[in-house]
């Protein structure tokens, strides 16, 4: 294994903007992997941080060490929710606190779920999207998470060239992953239910069809459950089943037959299929997440969003101000 250090020393942007950090305490919930224990450990000396676990699968217990060693302690949720300010993903702290009572949010949500959760609660609050900035919205997902993917498949090790893929969601996350695995030799079908992205599909070179004769099939819908047995009782035998998304999008059926780690393999229907991390998005329970390079840029933006929340009144949730994009695209290329 790299250590964490390594990965500490390429966030050269979030090591320069962490310093201006102007929120006195702040409770991170996001996926704990080793970037964002960067991130975290480098707030921590400038502000009261508090990090919590989203959830097992996404967080590295490398990562937890690393910090605990620096003297930052990984929290429940439930124990950081009164911290004044989130820096949330998928409004996994958000739904927390609410659920538990809490009255106001000032919170930077870093993906589109969390986005539209945010929108349908009732509950006074100051929050920015950074999904439908550049940055995050096409950088990071288009261009950035599809090497999560890579990753995670690499680390089956299997000979990717040549294989059946089928891409389910041709929104930013699916057409970056589609995009890649086409570059490495894959052939890639892709489907989505709206038929201007099966148009664009389309244009982009793409077969567009909902055909499961696939050797992989990989979710990227954002939709729970959106793989379940209609969906299983058409993969071919062998076939390799994971997600992309922020939600759990593959439904098992049948019985678990073996148990490999991160793979697990099922019997349905006379016929074998594999999942990848308990149907949890591959790219963080499996893989690394996405490149630093591109981490960097996004956990910084959210740093200066949260300097914007601390200054300025509002109500609601809003995009990424345009100038805290002009600062981090400054900064990038003076790193040229």
């Amino acid at each position: 294994m790299i250590s964490v250090d390594w990965y500490h020393e390429k966030m050269k942007l979030v090591r320069r903007f962490a310093r201006d950090i102007e929120v006195e305490e702040l409770a991170v919930c996001i996926p704990l992997e080793y970037k964002s224990a960067s991130l975290i450990y480098e707030l921590s000396k400038y502000t009261s941080i508090y990090p919590a676990k989203l959830d097992d699968l996404s967080t590295k217990p490398e990562a937890v060490e690393w910090l605990k060693e620096r003297g930052v302690e990984v929290r429940r949720k439930r124990e950081v929710i009164d911290a004044e300010y989130y820096l949330d993903c998928a409004a996994v702290l958000s739904r927390v606190a609410v659920k538990s009572g809490k009255k106001e949010l000032k919170v930077v949500e870093l993906t589109k779920t969390g986005e539209d959760y945010l929108k349908r609660i009732d509950v006074k609050m100051k929050a920015i999207s950074l999904d439908s900035s550049t940055l995050k919205g096409v950088g990071e997902n288009v261009f950035g998470t599809p090497f999560g993917l890579l990753d995670a498949l690499l680390r089956l090790n299997i000979f990717l060239p040549g294989k059946r893929v089928l891409v389910l969601g041709f929104g930013r996350v699916g057409r970056g992953c589609a995009r890649l695995l086409k570059a490495i030799g894959c052939s890639v079908t892709v489907w989505d239910s709206d038929e201007k992205r099966q148009i664009e599909a389309i244009y982009e070179g793409f077969r567009v069809e909902r055909d499961f004769n696939a050797d992989i099939v990989v979710t990227c819908t954002g939709v729970e459950g959106v793989v379940g047995e209609s969906e299983i009782e058409k993969v071919p035998n062998g076939a390799i089943l994971l997600n992309m998304g922020a939600e759990r999008e593959i439904k098992t059926v049948g019985e678990q037959v073996k148990d490999y780690g991160m793979v697990r393999k099922y019997e349905f229907g006379g016929k074998e299929y594999f999942v990848i991390a308990e149907g949890y998005a591959a790219n963080l329970a499996l893989a690394s997440g996405t490149p630093i390079e591109v981490m960097d840029r996004t956990f910084s933006a959210a740093i200066l969003a949260l300097n914007y929340l601390h200054r300025n009144d509002f109500e609601g949730i809003i995009p990424l101000p345009d100038h805290i994009e002009s600062t981090i695209l400054a900064a990038i290329m003076m790193q040229k």
